[in-house]
């Protein structure tokens, strides 16, 4: 019996029924994929940069930059450090579930214009196009939409006041004139900002506990890259 809802099972609910069906409920995992070592490496000097900034609460170079009235958000340092670990996360009650929800941040800003708190996610990424995600249509950039938006959800029924725009820090390795590796990598850091909706959070986990809660697992979905490629299999 599933209790608790992670941002990632929440995510594969929207893309996909049946596979969320498959790894929840029947407990079948789908194939794994390597992890991101050098991700989560800038990801881990972003985090202790920042850091710095929130122990002198002085803004970051980069909100200078793009003229935003923010620093790092003042915290706990062992909440910030749960907020930030894998298996435990930002925790809420859903409001029309059983569940618990939970999701793990990067970070948190304070727009001290309106003194609400900011959600945000690091990327990292070599791209030589200019990256928009609002706009794109990769399914995977769609996802970092609903990432930020689960993240606000979880800090809005924590009962912070959260900012209405969230951003990304960029770090894109392909967009610099670098030529030679020599030892190290030259990453062009841009932030990037979307207007968030969470209005449509609690209705999308009532369908995905109706999901979890059916003896019938859901049909083949056409545009989802495991299903179509069980469906070709299955001809053989």
């Amino acid at each position: 019996m599933m209790k608790a809802v992670s941002r990632t099972a929440w995510d594969t609910f929207i893309k996909c029924k049946r596979c969320f069906y498959i790894e929840r409920k029947l407990e079948i995992k789908s194939i794994s994929s390597p992890g991101h070592p050098i991700n989560s490496r800038v990801d881990t000097l972003l985090k202790a940069e920042f850091d710095y900034y929130r122990k002198k609460q002085e803004p970051h170079p980069i909100f200078k930059k793009y003229n935003l009235n923010f620093i790092p958000y003042k915290m706990d340092e062992q909440k910030l450090k749960d907020y930030r670990n894998n298996f435990k996360g930002v925790r809420a009650k859903s409001i029309k579930t059983n569940y618990t929800l939970f999701g793990s941040i990067d970070d948190l800003w304070l727009n001290k214009d309106n003194g609400e708190v900011v959600v945000l996610d690091y990327k990292a990424t070599s791209n030589k196009n200019e990256l928009n995600y609002k706009t794109s249509d990769k399914s995977y950039h769609k996802s970092y939409l609903r990432q930020l938006e689960f993240y606000a959800y979880l800090l809005k029924l924590n009962k912070y006041k959260v900012n209405k725009t969230g951003y990304w820090i960029l770090c894109n390795a392909g967009r610099t004139e670098q030529r030679i590796f020599d030892g190290y990598l030259d990453f062009k850091i841009d932030i990037l900002s979307y207007d968030l909706n969470t209005d449509y959070i609690e209705d999308t986990l009532v369908e995905l506990q109706k999901c979890y809660n059916s003896d019938k697992i859901p049909p083949l979905n056409v545009y989802c890259d495991t299903c179509r490629w069980h469906k070709q299999t299955s001809k053989l």
